[in-house]
Formats: structure tokens, C-alpha cells, sequence
């Protein structure tokens, strides 16, 4: 029951914001109030914001009741401070507008775009955002700049610090002030004289202050997250450019930002790396400072353990697993407009750093395989630790910085403290330029003792950091309440009583993520710690990062990957402990839905996540345990008869379009819709794009001729399916097409025995019927293995996914399986002239196309085929085999910002998934088809 003044809020608030969007139970206040930190405060209540003026709101309500707030976008952040046990406001699905002003030299963004998408908004221009964190792909504006997030390239001089241009915020009080609206600044001057002269207060006490007023700049010379950015009294004398500078970095603390606006920095053309050895990590850290003052773009160090963790990679060179336990490398990147000056920088980079002897000679490599290599050795060091953890245990991700010219010293002292405390798996890497180092270790929080361990790990930290070195307890992911209870150590009592009047000058009644940066509880490192009780093998190594979250398709439905995962966790907890067991049968129930139900299985998670999760097979295994006597009676049955099934499904197509005919699409949808409400949402959704079935059955074999032969098995999908309702005069079903394409080229075709009997397995595999899946996937593997006279022949699957359920699963090394975009790009293109290439082509890349590396080819097949491509920007398009006929509310989650991305003009899609194809044309308004038809057109 909540509080009484909640349920206040909550009768106040229901007036202003959708009820929709503002959530209360017990499941999805847990799973959306879960950050990517060790920590967990389980918030009242969840409010998904969409716009400026319900912030506001929002902020008006809170203050007069006295509840506090906290602001979250991804939810990627690692020190605490997006959590929240009061209100949470979440604001990442309706703000995504953006605005690229001055030819690409700054761009306004809204806070729930992910920085990466950002990228890709000003790759046109030759240009991207300034910070650049490890968690880009995840990370959303609001974070990166309330965090004032780096990463690898970007250093001091590029951070969200030094590139804002304007911001504009809401503060305590519901008041907007916009920095780039000239109005705006001058009524927040009148309204708010109180914030003006407090700031104006901090600066004078500053600068009266040379003790401090130089710490200050010495301090910031370094990365450092550590507080607030009170560098900016010193940088600016203006107290909008102040308050303005004083955002990034506060972590959420003082306001809401509604959107930045960025100076933009050159995103390079070329670029090249080499790993140099050293024979000791002291050795390489030696070499920064030289490194530091030749035109790198980056110098990350990496420790024998960082390397250990993907020296068995199958493009790792040999020698990875010769080096000595001492060694140190750094991975050294440079960036230019041409060739030449690349070339150039290599040449001074050499210069500079050849008085330092390395364990061997190095070269920069221009080559894609090798250069994504080494920053994938880079980049995976988060895995090494968290994959490999107990289970139970945290991963843990410190971040502290030293002063260049000491960063041997450091990592010496570092590497001891490990030692001393014995985390054994403890890994050393970091940004070297900067003297920004991280340390990624597991953390029991089970036991009192190892709490302890940890406690006494982070004091002596604090005291090697701070009063021997002078250095960062944070460079670079933010304060939260990982390191509130240290931020006076760090700075001193003068700075930290001017950071506590900040806070109070924005926030009087510390109701704005209060606890997070100021916080007097000296132990508040160590209290509200997330439990991550064992729940099932498959994701007992999840981190709870988030970077699955943008990939899935019911992200903002219902749950994403994390969220499943942290729901599942709490259900295994509460099963364990017997603690609450209304809350356990109130989760169990409720995740049938949320967890089970509208999770498409898709797989795109696994492509994200750093320790190789697939939540989609996790989700499998549940519905498999959840199988009745009568649903695997029933499954069985359907694969003795499978021919009979199929059949029967074209029978229901044709009925079902003899019905649309005669009562049309309105009355059609409308009788649909009621008998499936009727069922209780047993009967499949109708939509309008529904297929006519397919009566091609000329699937005759092949004639003995000593042609090109090829193994072509057509799917059940597309044996079953056929043209679709906006098809053209003259196009005939898929099936019948690639036979048309295949004969063009010069191919025999070759059907396997019994083909209406094979399946690939894959809809028996998705609904949990692992047995009568396998044993598709067996028949099919035998069929084939015969049709192909034992691999002799390639195989073409028309149907994406069918390919990669079959590549997953078949054992015969002898088959030699194509993905039809593979294999039309390698067999098919060259012997057929393009005739009438197309404009535009407008194709949908699937997911089993991403998850098998297959991006690429398809936009390289389009461009044959078309001057320009359209390339359809989402993750999956929420269809999943028959989620889209099921639960049809997944699928018009997953195409809600489709229409907006068809050119105008253009009446036609193209993709490799018939069922993905009709959820795309229902939302779309195009007809969607084959890939296999584009090529025809073109090629005819």
C-alpha cells in the first residue's frame, strides 16, 4: 500500500499524464527502477514522460507534497545515481527529435536518443558527437551529458564539458530556461535572482580563493566526475555559461534536461592502430607521456590479464598467449583526412616514442579485420570479468585517474592493492592519455565478510587515489552514491561546502535525486546492494548493463532482456527465501505475459551484450518447461503430419481471403477482431496483408544434365504463403520465382524427397517443442544431405531465418547451406545483367540476416540492383514467426516509426522473411516481398 501522499500524487498526476504511463505494479516498478549499477532502490512509482510540459507537472506536484524525483534515460549508468525509491520519471521514447544546425557543426538532441544513433544522424556531415563511451551503443543523451561520459577518443577536450553550445532545462520548480533563447535567459534572470547571486556568490568565494581557485584547474586537467564541474566558475564569468557548464556532470541533481545542443567534432575518414608490447606495464606507461604530445587519437593500456581474456579468439595472433605475465601494451590509434597525413602521424608518433624499447616491432594496420581486432581486445575486457564471475557475484567497474607522469607508479600500486585484498580476477585497463584507468573486478555482496573485504577495498583506494596521488575517484562515470561518501576526501572541506550550496541553490528542498553526489551517510557505498541470486544458466552472468535494451522489440511494451532477467531473479529469490508469497504468485502471473509471451526470441540481445547472453533461448527454455501434456500431444502430432498441416493452413488462407473478398477490409477486421476477443485472444489476429496461399506445386527433380545444379528447399512458410494482397499483374508466389531467377542463371534445380514433410524446426524451436524441433532439423539435414549427393550441390534457403536455424543446428560438415543473400551476391548476380536498375530500393534487414554477420551483403545486393538504398533503420520488426498473428500489439510496437522511414513515391519493400514481410506491409502501406523479386525486376 503506498504512503498516503502517493496516493495524493498519483490522483493529482493521473489528471496531467496518460494513466497509461504512469505504473505502480509491484513487476514493472522492479524491472524499470533497474539501473546497470551494484545497487537497488525499487521505486513507488514509474512515470514514462513524453514531453517537457508533463516534466513540469511533475516537478509542480513533488514540490508541493514534498516526494522526491529522480530522471532516468538508458539507465546504463554505474555508480547509483539512477535509482530511486520514490518517483521515477523516465524520459527515453518520446524524445527522440533532433535538429542538426550550421551544416552538421552542432546538433540539438533530445535526452532519450542513444548516442550512437546520434553518429549516425551527422555521418552525412563528416561529423559526431564529441563523447564517445564504451556504452554509446546504449547510452542515451541525457545520460552521457548528465554523467559528462567520455570514453576512448574523446579525453578532456572533447567530453559533453567542452562541446555543449546550449541546454535547455526544467529546475525544481517547473521554470524553463532555455541558454540559446536570448528571452528565456533574461526571464529566468528576473524570476529566479536568487540562483544568479548564489552563483555569483561560489565564483567570488572562488576566486578569493587562489589555494583553491588553482586546485580547481589542476584538478580538471585530468578526467574527473568527481562532485560537481565546479571548473566552470572558473572557465566562464557569465552565470548562464556557469549554470549551463554546471548540468554536465550533475548527474540529474539540479534539473531536468530537456535538450543539448552540441558542437559536433570531426569524425575521420581513415584510421589505423598497432599494439605495442612493453616488457613491463610500468614500461608502457612510461611511453604516455610522449604519446601525449604526438598526433594520437587514443592510447588505451591493457594488462596481461586483458589480453589473456582473448587470446583464444580465432583472430588473434599466436604470440598473445607467449607473453610474459609482466608485459604491458597499449593500443594506440591515430585518425586523418587522407592516407597521407595518416602516414605522416605514424611517422611522428615513431619518432617520438623511439628512445622507449618495445618487446617487438610494431605496425599500424589499416586493414578492417585486423583494426576492429584490436579494439574488440579493447573493447571485450568487460566480458573477460563479468563472463567468467561466479555466479551470484557482481561485476564491478571502478574508475579513477592519475596524473600522466605518475601512471606507472599507479598501476604498480594498484595491481599490490589487488593483491593484498585477493581479487584474484581483477583486470587493469584503461585510457592512458588521460591517466583514466579502470578496474573490473567481482564482488560477492552475499556475506557480511565480503562487504567488508569490499569496504576496506574502496577506503584504501580512496587513500592511494587521493592523498598519495592527488588523483580522480571518478574520471568518468559519474559520482552517484558509489563515491558520495568520498567526494569531500577527494576535494577538501572548502570545495565540498561550496558543492553543497550548489545543490541547495538548484534544489532547496532536496527533492532531485537527492542522495545522489551530496550525501552525509558515510556508509552509503555499502547499503541498498542488488542481489543477483542464481535463477537459470543461461543469464545467471548478466550484468543488468542495459546495452541489450535499444536491440529488443518489446522494449517500451512490456519488458526488455534486463528486464525479464532482473524480474526472473526475483522470482527465484522469492521462491528461495518463501519470504512473500503473495508478491511470488503476483510475479509469476504477471510475467506469463511481460517476460514470456511478448518476448520474440529473436536473438539481437545476444549481439549486445557483453557476456554473450541470448535472453530469446532463455525464453525458449521457459516455455518449454511450460508445455502441457496436451500442447506436446499436440506438437507431436504436428510433426508426424506435417504435410497435412501445411495443407490445411492453405485451406485457411484461401477461406480467409474468400471472406475479405465478400465482406471487405473494414467489416473483415472488424469480425475478426470480435471473434478474437471472444477467445480470449486464442483466435490469430487478421490483419489486411494477410497472403493468398500458395498453389505452386511444380516441384518436380531435376532433370540428369551436367548443368549447374543447386539444392533449392523452399520453406514451409513459402510453401504455404503466397502472393500478397497488393501483388502486381503477373507475379507469381515466391517459390515459383526463385525457379524463374535460378534457370536465368544457368541453374538445374533440385528439390529434396518428401518436401512437404521438412520444416527447418524453427516453429516448433520458438514455442519451446525442443524434441519434435530436433527432430525436423534432423529430417530436413538427412533430405538435404541426399538432394545435394552429400554436399556435392549448395543448398539456397529462400527464407533468412529458416537459414539460420538450420546453420545453428546441422552437424554434416559435407552441407554447404546458403542464406539467399549470400548466395544470390556470390552464385547468382554475376551471371545475370542488370537491365533496369531502380532508383531506390527500400529493404528491411531481418534478424537473423544482423545475427549472422549478413548486413553487409544485403546492402551491397541492393546497391547491384538499385543507385541508392534504403535501409530501413529498427531492430526486429516484432512479427516473430506467428507473435504478429498472437499478440499483433508486439508487432505495431516494433513498426511504430516504419512509415515514417518509406521515401515518398515508393509503393515497394524488399526483405528475406515472408511472415516479417506481411507485419511490414501492414504498417508500412507498401507491398513487402522477396529480395528474390527485386532481383528479377532488375535482371528481366
Amino acid at each position: 500500500m503506498l504512503p498516503e501522499k502517493y496516493i495524493l500524487f498519483l490522483d493529482e498526476v493521473s489528471k496531467k499524464i496518460d494513466p497509461k504511463r504512469i505504473i505502480t505494479d509491484p513487476l514493472k516498478t522492479l524491472a524499470y527502477g533497474t539501473d546497470a549499477s551494484f545497487y537497488r532502490l525499487i521505486p513507488k512509482i514509474v512515470i514514462q514522460v513524453h514531453t517537457e510540459k508533463e516534466v513540469k507537472e511533475i516537478l509542480k506536484i513533488t514540490g508541493k507534497l514534498i516526494i522526491p524525483v529522480t530522471f532516468r534515460a538508458a539507465g546504463t549508468s554505474l555508480s547509483g545515481q539512477a535509482i530511486t525509491d520514490s518517483v521515477l520519471v523516465v524520459a527515453s521514447h518520446k524524445w527522440k527529435n533532433y535538429l542538426i544546425l550550421d551544416n552538421g557543426n552542432k546538433i540539438k538532441l533530445q535526452p532519450g536518443i542513444v548516442g550512437s544513433r546520434a553518429n549516425i544522424y551527422l555521418a552525412p556531415y563528416g561529423k559526431k558527437i564529441g563523447p564517445d563511451p564504451a556504452s554509446i551503443n546504449a547510452a542515451m543523451i541525457g545520460g552521457i551529458a548528465s554523467n559528462n561520459a567520455s570514453g576512448m577518443c574523446c579525453g578532456t577536450s572533447q567530453n559533453s564539458y567542452q562541446t555543449i553550445a546550449d541546454i535547455r532545462m526544467v529546475l525544481y520548480d517547473g521554470t524553463v530556461l532555455d541558454t540559446s533563447d536570448k528571452v528565456s535567459k533574461e526571464y529566468f534572470s528576473k524570476t529566479h535572482p536568487e540562483i544568479i547571486e548564489g552563483i555569483y556568490k561560489i565564483k567570488n568565494t572562488i576566486l578569493k580563493d587562489s589555494v583553491l581557485y588553482e586546485r580547481i584547474k589542476r584538478k580538471f586537467k585530468i578526467k574527473n566526475t568527481t562532485g560537481y564541474s565546479i571548473n566552470a566558475f572558473v572557465d566562464y564569468e557569465d552565470p548562464i555559461d556557469i549554470i549551463k557548464h554546471l548540468m554536465i556532470g550533475s548527474e540529474g541533481t539540479l534539473a531536468f534536461i530537456s535538450d543539448i545542443t552540441y558542437h559536433t567534432v570531426t569524425d575521420y575518414k581513415y584510421k589505423a592502430c598497432s599494439l605495442l608490447l612493453y616488457d613491463t606495464i610500468e614500461r608502457a606507461c612510461e611511453t604516455v607521456p610522449a604519446l601525449r604530445n604526438s598526433p594520437v587519437s587514443a592510447v588505451e593500456l591493457l594488462d596481461r590479464d586483458c589480453i589473456r581474456s582473448v587470446e583464444n579468439d580465432v583472430d588473434a595472433p599466436e604470440y598473445f598467449k607467449t607473453l610474459p605475465e609482466s608485459v604491458g601494451v597499449l593500443l594506440v590509434d591515430i585518425q586523418a583526412d587522407s592516407i597521407e597525413e595518416l602516414r605522416e602521424k605514424e611517422a611522428n608518433i615513431r619518432v617520438s616514442i623511439e628512445s622507449i624499447p618495445v618487446m617487438q616491432p610494431y605496425e599500424f594496420t589499416t586493414d578492417p579485420k585486423e583494426y576492429n581486432f584490436n579494439w574488440k581486445a579493447r573493447k571485450g575486457l568487460l566480458a573477460s570479468v563479468g563472463g567468467l564471475r561466479k555466479k551470484g557475484t557482481t561485476c564491478l567497474i571502478e574508475d579513477v585517474a592519475f596524473p600522466v607522469p605518475r601512471l606507472a607508479e599507479a598501476c604498480s600500486d594498484l595491481k599490490n592493492l589487488f593483491k593484498k585484498y585477493e581479487y584474484h580476477d581483477a583486470v587493469l585497463f584503461g585510457h592512458a592519455l588521460e591517466g583514466n584507468l579502470h578496474l573490473v573486478f567481482s564482488q560477492d555482496f552475499s556475506d557480511s565478510k565480503e562487504i567488508q573485504r569490499y569496504a576496506d577495498l574502496m577506503d584504501e583506494l580512496a587513500d592511494i587515489v587521493v592523498d598519495k596521488f592527488d588523483g580522480s575517484l571518478k574520471a568518468e562515470h559519474g559520482t552517484g552514491r558509489n563515491m558520495a561518501p568520498f567526494v569531500e576526501k577527494e576535494w577538501g572541506e572548502a570545495a565540498y561546502k561550496l558543492m553543497v550550496e550548489i545543490k541547495n541553490i538548484f534544489d532547496p528542498h532536496q527533492l532531485i535525486n537527492p542522495g545522489v553526489i551530496i550525501n552525509p551517510n558515510p556508509e552509503i557505498h555499502l547499503e541498498n546492494l542488488k542481489p543477483l541470486p542464481e535463477a537459470h544458466d543461461l543469464v545467471d552472468k548478466c550484468m543488468e548493463c542495459g546495452f541489450c535494451e535499444p536491440s529488443c522489440v518489446s522494449e517500451g511494451l512490456t519488458l526488455s532482456p534486463r528486464q525479464r532477467i532482473v524480474v526472473e531473479r526475483e522470482i527465484a529469490r522469492l521462491k528461495k527465501t518463501g519470504e512473500n508469497v503473495e508478491r511470488l504468485n503476483h510475479f509469476v502471473k504477471e510475467s506469463a505475459y511481460n517476460v514470456d509471451e511478448t518476448c520474440a526470441t529473436d536473438g539481437l540481445c545476444l549481439l549486445a551484450c557483453p557476456v554473450g547472453i541470448d535472453t530469446g533461448i532463455y525464453v525458449k527454455a521457459l516455455r518449454h518447461n511450460h508445455i502441457t501434456p496436451f500442447e506436446n500431444k499436440t506438437a507431436n502430432y504436428i510433426t508426424r503430419h506435417f504435410s497435412k498441416t501445411t495443407h490445411l493452413l492453405q485451406n485457411g488462407l484461401y477461406l480467409t481471403r474468400l471472406a475479405q473478398k465478400i465482406l471487405g477490409n473494414t467489416t473483415m477486421y472488424s469480425f475478426a477482431s470480435g471473434l478474437r476477443k471472444i477467445s480470449g485472444n486464442r483466435i490469430p489476429q487478421w490483419n489486411p496483408s494477410m497472403p493468398f496461399p500458395n498453389k505452386y506445386n511444380n516441384m518436380a527433380p531435376a532433370s540428369q544434365s551436367d548443368s549447374l545444379k543447386v539444392v533449392y528447399y523452399p520453406s514451409c512458410i513459402n510453401r504455404t504463403m503466397g502472393i500478397s494482397n497488393k501483388y502486381q499483374e503477373n507475379e507469381v508466389p515466391l517459390t515459383e520465382k526463385t525457379v524463374q531467377i535460378l534457370t536465368r542463371a544457368g541453374y538445374t534445380v533440385i528439390y529434396p524427397e518428401n518436401m512437404t514433410s521438412l520444416c527447418c524446426g524453427m516453429p516448433f524451436s520458438s514455442k519451446g517443442f525442443n524434441d519434435d524441433s530436433d527432430k525436423k532439423s534432423q529430417e530436413l539435414e538427412k533430405a538435404l544431405l541426399t538432394a545435394s549427393a552429400n554436399g556435392k550441390y549448395p543448398i539456397l534457403y529462400d527464407m533468412s531465418p529458416c537459414y539460420y536455424t538450420s546453420h545453428s543446428h546441422f552437424s554434416n560438415e559435407n552441407l554447404k547451406i546458403y542464406d539467399p543473400i549470400h548466395f544470390m551476391l556470390e552464385f547468382v548476380m554475376p551471371k545475370l545483367e542488370i537491365k533496369n536498375p531502380k532508383d531506390i530500393a527500400t529493404v528491411f534487414p531481418i534478424c537473423s540476416v544482423k545475427k549472422s554477420g549478413l548486413m553487409e551483403d544485403l546492402v551491397k545486393l541492393t546497391r547491384l540492383c538499385a543507385q541508392d538504398v534504403n535501409l530501413i533503420q529498427t531492430n526486429c520488426c516484432g512479427f516473430a514467426g506467428d507473435r504478429g498473428f498472437t499478440h499483433p500489439e508486439l508487432n505495431k510496437h516494433g513498426q511504430r516509426h516504419l512509415k515514417e522511414q518509406i521515401p515518398a513515391g515508393c509503393t515497394e519493400g524488399y526483405s528475406t522473411s515472408r511472415t516479417c514481410e506481411i507485419g511490414m506491409e501492414e504498417y508500412s502501406e507498401i507491398n513487402f516481398k522477396s529480395i528474390f523479386y527485386l532481383i528479377d525486376e532488375v535482371t528481366r
